[in-house]
């Protein structure tokens, strides 16, 4: 079948300029408005429009005659009967073969004799028996002082962490093994919230408790005057329960160091702020203005919580010190009966009311 898209004229010749033949176009009447397409230029230069091949169909004899359209093909479709395929994967209508788990026999047949295995190092990488080695954990002490890196580890603790240590601070003083169940992670992030909660409610609870107190022993005619809160009690509290866990932690930390105790500054700070843990209920028992009850209770915190200080280091300190650390005990004891005394007098304190 000749092109009939060619050209009438000879091609030209190489090296000479080649020349352009304006084609006739079929001019279109005024009232037509269909778009140039391909029946134009096949008319303009006098040749037929090319004809769609169909699919089972007779090819068109090569003749420059326009050929005249062919029939349309009916589609005919019929309903299956056939079972959906039970999985859309693999081959049309078979089931999909299952993945292997990573280092199943499956799998180890996947890779091949010769391949490594799933858990093998990389190329270049550090070797390994099987397993890629774990990376070292970090040493804070390259870090200076003043960055805040070096203590990250002190606050590597959980909710369920925290809770745990309170739990064997206030439940299970008599014990004796609070070092031993934290291990080598003692955290400051449970000593110091232990602290701060306990001076905000040491403060609230011993205003209240003012309150209640003026209100029952107002004078007749006076019962509407003003009441005003001590705002002094935040800076008492925050001095007291912050100065004892670092102040005095630190000093007895000292000690320990001077009789060359293995102890860190972090457990004995961890020891003595869990210890306060055990003020913290009997803060809301003083709002009763009931005179004995406050002192039983306060008397109980203070005995469960010395307790719990003084079983927890033992170890260390008889370790060290052996037959000197009678006077290190009895120093401990006498501070740790301060802390209660002033828990007492300085934010529950007040008149008795008769029951």
């Amino acid at each position: 079948m000749s092109n009939p898209f060619a050209s009438s004229s000879p091609p030209p010749v190489f090296g000479q300029p080649a020349g352009y033949e304006q084609p006739s176009l079929v001019p279109l009447d005024d009232d037509e408005d269909e778009p140039f397409t391909a029946a134009h230029l096949a008319a303009a230069n006098e040749a037929a429009v090319p004809a769609i091949p169909v699919a089972g169909a007779p090819a068109p004899p090569a003749s420059s005659a326009p050929q005249p359209p062919m029939p349309p093909t009916s589609l005919a479709f019929t309903a299956s009967t056939a079972a959906a395929p039970t999985s859309l994967g693999g081959r049309i209508g078979q089931p999909a073969d299952p993945v292997p788990r990573v280092g199943s026999a499956a799998d180890t047949a996947l890779l091949g004799r010769s391949s490594p295995g799933p858990s093998a190092p990389l190329a270049g990488g550090p070797a390994s028996s099987g397993a890629l080695a774990a990376a070292p954990p970090e040493d804070p002490s390259k870090y200076t002082f003043y960055n805040i890196k070096r203590y990250r580890g002190l606050f590597n603790v959980d909710t369920s962490d925290v809770l745990w240590r309170l739990f064997h601070a206030v439940l299970l003083f008599f014990k004796g093994d609070f070092l031993e169940y934290v291990g080598g992670n003692p955290d400051l992030y449970g000593p110091f919230w232990v602290a701060s909660t306990l001076i905000f409610v040491t403060a609230a609870t011993g205003n209240y408790a003012s309150y209640i107190d003026w209100k029952r022993h107002a004078p007749a005619g006076e019962e509407h005057a003003a009441w005003y809160y001590d705002v002094d009690k935040v800076g008492g509290s925050f001095g007291i329960f912050y100065g004892y866990v670092g102040v005095i932690g630190l000093a007895i930390y000292l000690v320990l160091r001077w009789f060359k105790a293995g102890i860190s500054l972090a457990s004995v700070w961890c020891i003595y702020g869990y210890a306060l843990a055990a003020f913290i209920p009997i803060s809301f028992v003083c709002i009763f203005p009931v005179e004995l009850m406050r002192w039983i209770v306060v008397g109980v915190a203070t005995l469960t919580s010395g307790t719990f200080i003084m079983l927890s280091l033992r170890k260390p300190i008889h370790e060290s010190a052996g037959a000197k650390a009678v006077p290190l005990y009895l120093t401990m004891i006498a501070l740790h009966l301060g802390l209660g005394l002033a828990l007492k007098f300085y934010f529950f304190r007040y008149k008795e009311i008769p029951v």
